[in-house]
């Protein structure tokens, strides 16, 4: 096969797949049902391009932070600031139906401790007794975040999407990947700081590459979003890990996203080594900068462009024979994308070794990497089933949903027909991991790992390995025009091991590595240098980059 031929047999084969329509495994649409984390990749683009455009009114400079104010004036000024909203029977059927839906659906219970009765009886006792639109937002969004799961939410459009969190705004950020209202892109340390990777010049806050912002007032970032979970804020643009690696990762990343709430924010400076107190009034209001996936810049390899709907971008590292293949989601063109940016590495370049960044990549259609991944791969490889709930009365048993042939890499499926692709790369394939993954990007991720000469750098995926509600699976929770609302309504497990489910655990990484403050001050990605060292070393040539 010609490297012009191979593009055209994918593109018809692709099309062949979508002229086959969905198919039937049991009851259930098995046809990669979108399953990203807000409606799609590109819903979640628009969501952030109003949010960006979104100009709520803030308070008079002068008020109190609401970080310096005590719990109850808090819930004082978020009273005050959406007002009372829809009536209290009103808001009473939300709450049931929304707790309802998951007592019946949900079905990543495993692994997870919770008393779900318990919450209903304490959530609703408090909203028959009277809250406002912003209070109810809140015990929504935090009801739904017991379940600590990336695909599943319950959210106010207003309060949740459209009111960006600025200076008087009572609401917490959350979940800083594709922008952040700080004027700088933030990453998790270890410690609970969060460090600066990449930042507008001149930063009002005097913010640099290398710095960590380590909390605000006297206090740890930590401690601060561990305070503000507890006090029910409502939060903005939710986007939390599944995994609990991951799930502190995505609040510690999100430090400044939260400037608006506090006085002074405490900076590790990382060209002094001292820390330094700035006071947040400098910030002249919500700054955004760039396009925050966690990822430093690659010599000769450029990055998507996500707002534009292009996902899949490729090349080969500057000074290497090292192919390099970045996926941000898996929607548009990224399956074909993908394909041949792997069959233009491995088969027409012949690259040595290759590096698939999947850092970060807000899913999308669940069988899209497979094309990808089998012209690596040198057999078929089950790697994962999917359960769905078989009781509505008891959130353990579990029943067939995908089965495993469903994610056997190595063929395309068309129909109830299994093509095999007659390609494979016998390199070594390093794959970059990390909490900006989610859903399909989790199911990219497990593929790739199951390939022979394969080796995972990074820090554990989010690992919501299931299937959110959605129309694609008939299935809808409706809770007005004014609400977006979804659980996760599957479980994945290994192959072999069935009742071993994945939701809540931890991604298996093989060299647990993420960004340092020296490094990115430098300009270098610390993953991505450990991946060519390794790589490096497996092929036996070249300096580590």
């Amino acid at each position: 096969m010609t490297r012009n031929t191979f593009p055209r047999v994918v593109g018809l084969l692709a099309m062949s797949a979508i002229l086959v329509g969905i198919v039937l495994v049991g009851s259930v649409a098995a046809q990669s049902p979108p399953d990203t984390l807000q409606y799609g990749a590109q819903r979640q683009a628009d969501l952030r391009s109003q949010a960006i455009n979104a100009h709520p009114p803030q308070m008079p400079s002068d008020s109190p932070r609401i970080g310096s104010m005590t719990p109850s004036e808090r819930r004082a000024a978020i009273d005050a600031y959406w007002g009372d909203g829809l009536s209290t029977a009103e808001k009473l059927k939300i709450f049931d139906t929304y707790w309802d839906y998951a007592d019946r659906k949900f079905a990543a219970y495993q692994n997870l401790v919770v008393d779900w009765p318990a919450l209903r009886q304490q959530y609703r006792a408090e909203v028959a007794a009277g809250v406002s639109r912003g209070r109810f937002a809140g015990i929504m969004n935090h009801l739904a975040l017991q379940l600590r799961d990336s695909h599943t939410q319950a959210d106010d459009i207003l309060v949740n999407f459209d009111t960006v969190p600025g200076p008087g705004v009572p609401s917490m950020g959350q979940g800083a990947w594709i922008v952040d209202t700080s004027g700088a892109c933030l990453t998790a340390q270890d410690d609970g700081s969060a460090l600066v990777y990449s930042v507008m010049p001149n930063h009002p806050l005097g913010l640099q590459r290398g710095d960590r912002i380590l909390g605000y007032d006297g206090k740890p970032w930590r401690e601060l979003y561990q305070e503000l979970i507890n006090e029910e804020v409502p939060m903005w643009l939710l986007w939390w890990g599944t995994s609990q690696s991951s799930f502190d990762h995505s609040f510690v990343m999100s430090a400044g996203m939260n400037w608006h709430l506090f006085d002074v924010m405490d900076i590790a400076k990382q060209s002094t080594g001292q820390v330094t107190h700035v006071p947040t009034s400098s910030m002249p209001g919500d700054i955004f900068w760039g396009f925050c996936s966690e990822q430093m810049n690659v010599s000769g390899v450029s990055k998507p462009n996500f707002f534009a709907g292009n996902y899949v971008r490729a090349g080969i590292v500057t000074g290497t024979n090292i192919g390099y293949i970045y996926v941000w989601a898996w929607e548009g063109k990224a399956e074909i994308e993908f394909a041949n940016a792997a069959y233009q590495l491995t088969q027409v370049d012949k690259v040595a070794g290759l590096i698939v960044d999947y850092r970060f990549n807000v899913g999308g259609f669940i069988r899209a990497p497979l094309l990808g991944t089998a012209i690596l791969a040198d057999r078929p490889a089950p790697t994962l089933g999917n359960d769905q709930r078989l009781k509505p009365y008891d959130h353990f048993l579990m029943k067939t949903l995908i089965p495993p042939d469903f994610f056997k890499v190595d063929f395309l499926h068309l129909g109830n027909r299994d093509i095999p692709v007659k390609l494979s790369y016998a390199g070594p394939v390093a794959v970059l991991v990390g909490p900006g993954a989610v859903s399909a990007g989790d199911f990219g991720s497990e593929l790739l790992r199951s390939l022979p000469v394969a080796r995972t750098f990074g820090k554990s995926t989010s690992m919501a390995v299931g299937l959110p509600t959605q129309p694609a699976l008939g299935t809808v929770i409706n809770l007005g025009p004014d609400w977006f609302a979804r659980v996760s309504e599957s479980n994945s497990y290994a192959v072999g091991r069935p009742k071993d489910y994945l939701i809540h655990t931890e991604f298996p990484v093989d060299e647990l590595v993420w960004l340092t403050p020296e490094d990115v001050a430098a300009g270098r990605d610390t993953v991505v240098s450990a991946a060519l060292k390794w790589l490096n070393a497996q092929i036996g040539q070249g300096p580590e980059w």
